[in-house]
């Protein structure tokens, strides 16, 4: 028994400075969470008006005034950016957009190209036989613009050379803490899949979903239309894709925090269960004891 005492002290200790160590890591990633949640927000209402904006100026304009707006019917090549984390120890975070990739690039059935945004998505996306064109850093230990713009102009640069019909992102969409959902989401062009596909490019049904009306479709555009949509569409699609990684930067780190702190309960349930069946293996050792020194007083009376 006393080696059994031995052995439950060293699990107590060890799972003791478990806890310590995914105490330490949950209070890091709440940090780092409430830095990208604000980040999140805060440029949330930017990205949803100028989305917005550009859907107006869509109805205001030829579906042919500029390439990214339209493309191909039957797109013949897809890029597909994936975004998820470097490191693990976040639940089931890349579990959730790893699944939705591979569902997603399943039903496609032209050529696929795969842009990874972090380790995990790069790792994954190799074991599912796909062609990686290009693999980036996550950009959740340290958020800005900047690390997000070189992943924005290689989309751009594949789509109008033509190497690419379509662009779409796999990300996290964050909602709160305990909930983030993986979403897919078309960046180019902006005109959705579907129209495309059915040819149902409806310009009164355009301007009436996105509060255009009819005297606004007869805007002039200064200097031109093509060069405001040339400085604004390159720019609606570096917001789109700078708010879907801050988004799956923010899931990231509130499922690390959800993740070590389910850790760090469930170790203390573990400690609370070791500790009584310590006391108990302790308790019959000492019982023992008393028991074979009674035994050997009466052997010797």
């Amino acid at each position: 028994m006393a080696v059994s005492t031995k052995i439950i002290k060293r699990r107590i200790k060890s799972i003791a400075n478990t806890r310590k160590i995914t105490k330490a890591m949950e209070l890091v990633a709440g940090a780092k969470m409430r830095k990208s949640v604000q980040m999140t927000t805060a440029s949330r209402d930017y990205s949803t008006h100028i989305n917005a904006l550009v859907q107006r100026i869509r109805a205001m304009v030829d579906p042919g005034s500029h390439p990214l707006f339209t493309g191909a019917t039957k797109p013949k090549a897809s890029l597909v950016i994936v975004a998820a984390s470097d490191r693990g120890l976040c639940g089931g975070f890349n579990g959730q957009i790893l699944k939705k990739t591979i569902e997603f690039l399943k039903t496609r059935t032209e050529k696929i190209h795969v842009v990874t945004v972090g380790r995990r998505a790069e790792q994954a996306v190799k074991r599912a036989g796909y062609d990686i064109l290009a693999s980036f850093e996550a950009i959740s230990n340290a958020p800005s613009f900047e690390r997000t713009v070189p992943v924005g102009s290689l989309a751009f640069t594949q789509f109008t050379s033509k190497h690419v019909d379509r662009v779409f992102l796999v990300s996290m969409e964050f909602r709160s803490a305990i909930s983030q959902t993986p979403a897919v989401k078309q960046l180019l062009p902006i005109t959705p899949e579907q129209e495309i596909k059915d040819l149902k490019y409806n310009r009164n049904e355009i301007a009436e979903e996105a509060g255009v009306t009819a005297d606004e479709t007869n805007i002039l555009f200064e200097p031109s239309t093509d060069a405001v949509l040339d400085h604004m569409l390159p720019r609606l699609l570096e917001m789109q894709v700078y708010q879907a990684l801050l988004e799956t930067s923010a899931s990231e780190h509130s499922a690390r925090m959800m993740a070590m702190r389910n850790a760090t309960e469930n170790a203390s349930e573990m400690l609370q269960d070791l500790s009584f069946t310590y006391n108990q293996a302790r308790q019959a050792s000492i019982t023992r004891e008393i028991s074979e020194i009674s035994a050997g007083k009466a052997a010797i009376e």
